[in-house]
Parts: structure tokens; C-alpha cells; sequence
């Protein structure tokens, strides 16, 4: 799993994405006609754990991987979105940072011992620099414990596949606007919900949350705090174009009323895939909140 390439790898003509109920891949063919595939996964595939991804069990999974890549006869090297919960993202501020990567590695270790209840040697790091604020340094770190990565790397390979980019699922679903103020993009997916504030396509602000419960209640109270600090301590106060990316369908109807009832905020325009399915009914099986991440990434729409 490529993960210090994420973000910067050129569009792949084969995308998959990993949850813990389905795999399915979509495989773009030469004349820009895409096929899907997709399979139900067995229960216990995979293992989550405090920070994410902790096990795969790659004798269900790799018999999986095999069957879908057959039917779509995908490429060998391709791009891979996983649920954000499987990982974990930072947004992370220093006053200065030593000039050697390896020097880097040891400070954002050290800050993440405070914020991650696992040892730091457990994990893997990819680390993409942002754009300063004032004099300080920015660099959005993602974490994956590395065990389950290498066991997911591990899987691909053994079908004949290398991951070449490799997301959560918040970062391919930010696809690429025309809006050209801050864009706030809304996840959601089973116990997790991720929001991340772009302005000029970086970055500003990330905010992850485990949730309790699946309810528009919960889901509500969490979008009122990031809004609201958003507001008074980002002191950004012109309109959130929203874009959304959500698994429960309840959901994503109290929360589009609540976008159109708000003055603030507006539904970002969606994006314009170059793509057509080729007649396949498996993407409506697959649903949106899967497939348009990936297809964002198979666009050149995240970067």
C-alpha cells in the first residue's frame, strides 16, 4: 500500500473500494465506458479497532479479491478508497519542523503518542505538506496500524494487484468543484462520521468522530459544533458550499433540509464525472456513497 503516495499519484484505470459488508472494484475501459463489479463480505473479514484497521483476514478476503478481479479483469496497479474510519487523519500545526524527513517522522511521532492510545512503532505514517499559515508549518498525517496494512498489501499482491493510491473515503469524496469559496464535505458511514473544510482545495480544517449511534441526532449536534468553530475561531464567515457523501439514507434527507434551511450554506454543485457506466444494474447495488469516491479518484478529481 503506497500510502506516501496518496494525493499526488496520477488517475488509474482500476479503483476498489474495501468496507466491512462489500468489495467491489470498477475497471475503466478504453473508449471511457466503465464496468462494476461487487461482492457481499463475510462477517469478520476485517477487524477495527481505536485507531482503525487492526487485522484482515486474508484467507475470506483473497478469494474475494480473485473472483472480482476476473469478472472486470482489472488492471494491475490501482487505486484503493477505504472507509475513513480504518484510519486516521491530522491536521497538524508546528511553530518549525528539522529540515531531514526522518527528523519529521520522530516530532509528528511524538505529538501523536498525546492524541493515539497505541505505540507509535505499531503504526505507519504518510505525511503531505500543506500550505503554511503565518510561520507555522502544516502537514495533514494519516495513520494506519501497520499490521493491517501490510496484510492488505499483502492480499492485493497475491491476486496480482498493486495499490498505487491509496484513501479514506473523506478525502475521495471531495472531489474536485467549480466553487471557488470554502467547500465543506460532509462523510458519513456506519459508526463514523468525518467532515473536512477545503478552501482552495487544502485542507483547513479535519474532524473525525466515532459515533455512538447512527441518528440524525447525533450527526446534527456534531455538524452544529464544527460550523460553529468553523464561524467564531476560523473567522470564516462567507457561505459552505457542502458537498455529501452519506451511507444512511435518513440521514442524508434530514440533512439536506437542514442545508437548504440554513442561510449560511449551500449544496455545492455536483461533480461532472467523464465517465459512463456501461449498462452494468451492480452500481445501484454498490450505491454512491461507494462508488463516486472512486470514480472521483479514476477522474483526476482528488488531489
Amino acid at each position: 500500500m503506497k500510502l506516501h503516495e496518496l494525493l499526488t499519484s496520477p488517475p488509474l484505470a482500476t479503483g476498489w473500494s474495501l468496507d466491512p459488508e462489500m468489495a467491489a472494484v470498477v475497471r475503466r475501459h478504453g473508449r471511457g465506458d466503465l464496468g462494476c463489479a461487487a461482492v457481499e463480505v463475510p462477517a469478520g473479514t476485517f477487524e477495527v479497532g481505536p485507531v482503525g484497521l487492526q487485522m484482515v483476514d486474508q484467507e475470506r478476503l483473497r478469494p474475494l479479491l480473485t473472483r472480482l478481479q476476473g469478472e472486470i479483469t482489472g488492471s494491475k496497479r490501482a487505486a484503493l478508497v477505504l472507509p475513513t474510519g480504518w484510519l486516521r487523519s491530522h491536521l497538524l500545526e508546528f511553530d518549525h519542523l528539522p529540515r531531514r524527513q526522518s527528523d519529521v517522522r520522530d516530532v509528528v511521532l511524538w505529538r501523536l503518542k498525546k492524541l493515539l492510545p497505541v505505540p507509535p512503532a505499531s503504526l505507519r505514517l504518510a505525511m503531505i505538506n500543506q500550505p503554511s499559515t503565518g510561520d507555522s508549518r502544516r502537514l495533514l498525517v494519516l495513520v494506519g496500524v501497520e499490521r493491517a496494512i501490510a496484510s492488505l498489501e499483502s492480499v492485493f499482491e497475491s491476486v496480482g494487484v498493486s495499490l498505487g493510491f491509496v484513501t479514506p473515503r473523506v478525502f475521495a469524496a471531495a472531489g474536485s468543484t467549480d466553487v471557488t469559496g470554502p467547500v465543506l464535505t460532509i462523510q458519513q458511514e456506519p459508526g463514523f462520521l468525518a467532515l473536512m473544510l477545503r478552501i482552495g482545495e487544502a485542507p483547513t480544517l479535519v474532524r473525525t468522530k466515532p459515533l455512538a449511534r447512527d441518528e440524525w441526532q447525533v450527526v446534527e449536534r456534531e455538524l452544529v459544533l464544527t460550523v460553529g468553530f468553523i464561524r467564531s475561531t476560523l473567522e470564516i464567515q462567507e457561505p459552505l458550499s457542502v458537498q455529501l457523501s452519506l451511507n444512511n439514507a435518513s440521514i442524508a434527507d434530514r440533512l439536506r433540509t437542514w442545508i437548504e434551511l440554513a442561510d449560511d450554506l449551500e449544496p455545492a454543485p455536483p461533480a461532472v464525472q467523464p465517465f459512463a457506466f456501461d449498462g452494468s444494474a451492480v452500481r445501484e447495488r454498490v450505491g454512491p456513497f461507494r462508488l463516486d469516491p472512486v470514480l472521483n479518484l479514476m477522474a483526476g478529481g482528488v488531489r
